[in-house]
């Protein structure tokens, strides 16, 4: 668990302090302490842990995984899928503005809940889900400023926020012990 949660990020190896920058800015933004941010993923250990592409060394095609552990903003986050499934049920939406993942994000992110956490990502990015919309909107502007100030480039980047550190502690072991058994 160590080299998952330490301060140690490979995809900033080069220049230690734009990680220290992004971090503050999500601290910032989303009035969380910076210490409840980490980097996950092939960004943080330098190749992907997931079965399907275990041992992939982290690239420009990778990913920046950010988890946040923070009981009030993972309330406002399931606050923003409530309103969504709420408006879904109702048909409050056009057809058009329905896209192929809907049902199953919500039956994903409604099982995620129960668990403790949420990935933003899932729920659309309509201004009307404030948290959510915000924090994809927040990592995209991130991924776009990596690449132009920093020349960084990554795929893109995204957010599960975690209730709390138990919740956390837990759903990374049930990964690890996940990835261990895919792999033998």
């Amino acid at each position: 668990n160590f080299l998952i949660i330490s301060n140690f990020c490979h995809a900033f190896k080069v220049k230690p302090l734009i990680y220290e920058q992004i971090t503050q800015y999500i601290s910032d933004k989303f009035t969380v302490k910076k210490n409840q941010i980490i980097l996950l993923g092939s960004a943080k250990t330098g190749f992907a842990i997931d079965p399907t592409n275990y041992g992939r060394k982290f690239s420009e095609n990778s990913d920046l995984d950010f988890a946040i552990i923070d009981s009030n903003l993972f309330e406002s986050c399931c606050n923003d899928f409530r309103l969504w499934k709420t408006k879904t049920e109702n048909n409050q939406y056009e057809e058009k503005l329905k896209n192929k993942y809907w049902n199953d994000n919500q039956i994903n992110l409604k099982h995620q809940i129960k668990k403790g956490f949420i990935d933003t990502y899932k729920i659309p990015n309509f201004t009307e889900f404030r948290t959510t919309q915000q924090i994809n909107h927040s990592l995209s502007l991130i991924v776009i400023n990596l690449e132009n100030l920093q020349r960084i480039k990554v795929k893109e980047a995204s957010v599960r926020v975690y209730k709390d550190w138990d919740t956390f502690q837990r759903q990374l072991k049930v990964n690890i012990e996940s990835v261990l058994l895919k792999i033998q």
